[in-house]
């Protein structure tokens, strides 16, 4: 009963962690969000005072010289705001002018400043406005308190109820029906969803405790000075009913602040409670006898839509957690599995399944190069230097870089991987990819990213094909099968799992400490490898005139058969892959003004699509003495072709994410007949030499991955996103199609058809 106790802790401590995750993000966020609604509408102040200013600055009125209004102005919002404590003008030197109330130099915290320009676009001073601490102090130990005293008993509860559920449903787990497999995996997966639901309660409650006033007190101060511009027009005589300009005022004013709901001068009578709920009733002018009513409704939705979303990402890293927690869970089982086997092996015991030995380290490992999926293209445009022409193309570069070295060293690194042997390769290339990472974590120049990814690359392309070597060399056809299975699901699990963590990390820490995480998780896989792999001699070279590298590999190339699945269909979607998902779709969400923690959500998108439905493809229209992979490649090519519609014609996340779940469907209907069709091209190579002929199919698959960022950066800067996009559908269409009639022409004209 040890051992159960182990992944049921496993499952308790993540449910602990993710919920006491989303806790801290939705109590950071709401901290975020009441500071930036509190200084948003001190700095309504500012753009009274700098707006004045500006305008008198343009008549050719110095800063020095509008002391007396600029003077009256800011003793007027002190008057109107009793959390403004003062304001001050400086001079374009830092040198202090006049003010109202206490600025002390230098400023301190809780200060606000805005530069003011002259009509030329050219800086001439800033104004200042300080505004009391224990507006926001008072206001941010209540949510704290609130956030904290409610989680913690929804944080013990869960964890326990996840213990219990662990405990109690893994039992079940070996039974023979898929059932019990699966409620586990639903236990607790309801009682993570019910601990975020709880916590988001909670957050709404404090929004209405909280911010709700806040929002109210900016909204009464934008209707306030909207009022007083229309006081001014009244002084100067200007009839109520002659006011120009006043609708399309109100409405730029909707623009600027979320917050306003709705602002309208009513010139009716006023009524009492004729208002609509919620709205604020000034009267205009401010003092004397009612003219008319200015109503200002504020919308207090912002700030709810804001957390809904935080514990959207909470959800999502939940879901990434048990995943990962399933595969460490997998990795216990194995590791006192092999405990077991080793202590049998002088009794004749087999060696464990190649698939169950590598799944959890090639798992662990790629995680590392997925994480950096959301922010690298945006990391790297940031290191550029100034000025820099053919800015993406070179934005794309650190990524053509790792994808042509990927793709280089495939054949090279198939040989090194023999001669060390599956797991000393394996090892030797997680500790380089290691140092690779971390050099990209310390990396300040675009140079210096440059080279740490080329140095990831090698160590990345060796655990690679030590791993597709390791599972290769088995010699029974339904191992190598299972195992190739195995392959493409961990790399595809690493891909969904690891982009939203990247992401988070990258938004919350930084693109170091990102890359730093990918470093340690190349340590976990080299231990891993160390204790999961079995120390397995390197293969003795073969003797030159039995090597397959240069005849095998040539002959194989000359099939007609493969030449057209490789150039019109595997290259095509490689080349799909890269230059829209790991380089277009970041750098434009990212241009866009989204969040690296959405980004890394959307990058979810695809290889979710391919762990949903490549297990329903792989089986779909198959019947005995029937072979549709060709026609199952062909209409994959075209659905994730045609997916570049969408984002061509309305442009936006919404079409960016359709074209991301049309290029999974595509993508996961090919991939399994491609690699079927692959798998029997490769044994041809007789054994583990096999794993040469595999190298060169990666070799032409990687290097379309290598091209597509390079082309996309290149078209990117001269025709634009849409034409860009366009063309890559249209490429991968049509190589799809160009296959398809490679398959079905003639007979007598199809001698190198793979049926």
């Amino acid at each position: 009963m040890r051992f159960p106790l182990i992944p049921a802790f496993l499952f308790s401590l993540l449910i602990a962690l993710c919920l006491a995750a989303g806790t801290w993000m939705t109590e950071g966020s709401l901290l975020k969000a009441y500071r930036g609604i509190l200084e948003s509408r001190f700095a309504i102040a500012l753009d009274r005072a700098a707006a004045g200013a500006t305008h008198a600055a343009a008549l050719g009125v110095g800063l020095d010289s509008q002391e007396e209004t600029l003077g009256a102005a800011l003793r007027r919002e002190l008057d109107l705001d009793p959390g403004i404590l003062g304001m001050a003008v400086d001079d374009a030197r830092d040198r202090r002018l006049y003010g109202a109330g206490a600025v002390p130099e230098p400023a301190p915290p809780g200060t606000l400043r805005q530069t003011l320009l002259d009509d030329l676009g050219l800086p001439i001073g800033r104004i200042l406005l300080r505004y009391d601490p224990r507006a926001l102090a008072s206001p941010a130990a209540e949510i704290r308190r609130g956030m904290r005293g409610h989680a913690a008993p929804i944080v013990a509860g869960a964890a326990l109820l996840g213990l219990l559920a662990a405990l109690m449903l893994h039992g079940g787990r070996a039974g023979a029906g898929r059932g019990a497999r699966l409620r586990l995996p639903v236990a607790l997966a309801l009682i993570l969803g019910g601990g975020l639901f709880l916590i988001d309660q909670q957050a709404l409650r404090i929004i209405d405790r909280t911010f709700d006033p806040l929002i109210e007190s900016k909204v009464e101060s934008i209707g306030t000075g909207a009022r007083t511009l229309i006081d001014k027009a009244l002084d100067l005589g200007i009839p109520l009913g002659q006011l120009q300009g006043v609708p399309d005022y109100f409405e730029s004013l909707r623009r600027r602040y979320p917050e306003l709901e709705r602002i309208e001068l009513d010139t009716a009578p006023a009524v009492p409670g004729a208002a609509a709920p919620g709205s604020l009733l000034l009267p205009v002018p401010a003092r004397g006898p009612a003219a008319a009513t200015l109503v200002v409704t504020p919308d207090t939705r912002q700030a709810a839509a804001q957390i809904h979303g935080l514990l959207l990402d909470t959800a999502f890293l939940g879901l990434v957690a048990l995943l990962i927690g399933f595969e460490l869970l997998a990795l216990l089982t194995q590791t006192g599995a092999f405990r077991r086997a080793g202590a049998a092996a002088d009794a004749g015991a087999g060696p464990p399944p190649a698939a169950r030995q590598i799944r959890g380290v090639l798992f662990v490992f790629m995680m590392a190069e997925e994480l950096n999926r959301p922010f690298l293209p945006s990391l790297t445009e940031r290191l550029l230097p100034a000025g820099a022409g053919y800015a993406p193309l070179l934005v794309s570069l650190p990524i053509v870089v790792f994808m042509a070295i990927v793709a280089l060293g495939q054949i090279p690194m198939a040989i090194w991987s023999e001669s060390l042997g599956r797991r000393r390769g394996l090892m030797l290339g997680a500790a380089i990819a290691g140092a690779g990472y971390a050099l990209c974590a310390w990396a300040d120049s675009y140079a210096g990213l440059l080279m740490a990814r080329a140095l990831s690359a090698v160590g990345f392309t060796l655990v690679f094909t030590s791993a597709q070597g390791h599972i290769v060399d088995q010699r029974d056809p339904q191992a190598r099968a299972a195992g190739l299975s195995v392959f493409i699901s961990a790399i595809l699990t690493a891909a969904l799992c690891a982009p939203p963590i990247g992401g988070f990390l990258a938004e919350h820490f930084g693109g170091g400490t990102a890359f730093l995480g990918a470093a340690g998780l190349c340590l976990a896989a080299l231990g891993l490898a160390r204790a999961m792999m079995p120390a397995a001699r390197p293969h003795a070279r073969p003797p030159a005139a039995q090597r397959p590298a240069g005849g095998a590999i040539g002959e194989v190339w000359r099939i007609p058969g493969l030449r057209s699945l490789l150039l019109g269909c595997a290259v095509p979607a490689k080349l799909l892959l890269t230059a829209l998902c790991f380089f277009l779709v970041p750098l434009v969400l990212a241009g866009e003004g989204h969040s690296l923690s959405s980004i890394g959500r959307v990058q979810m998108i695809y290889p979710l699509m391919m762990v949903l439905f490549v297990p329903l493809f792989s089986r779909w229209g198959e019947a005995p003495g029937r072979d549709v992979r060709a026609g199952k490649i062909v209409l994959g090519g075209l659905i994730a072709g045609l997916g570049v519609l969408p984002v061509v014609a309305w442009p936006g996340l919404g079409a960016i994410m359709a074209f991301l779940v049309l290029l999974g469907l595509g993508q996961a209907l090919s991939i399994t007949p491609q690699s079927s069709l692959m798998a029997m091209y490769a044994h041809r190579g007789q054994g583990r030499h096999s794993a040469r002929v595999l190298g060169l199919f990666r070799l032409v698959e990687r290097g379309g991955s290598a091209a597509g960022p390079a082309l996309a950066g290149t078209l990117l800067g001269l025709l634009g996103p849409a034409p860009t996009l366009a063309l890559f559908g249209l490429l991968t269409t049509g190589g799809a199609l160009l296959y398809g009639y490679g398959q079905w022409r003639p007979a007598s004209d199809a001698s190198g058809s793979l049926s």
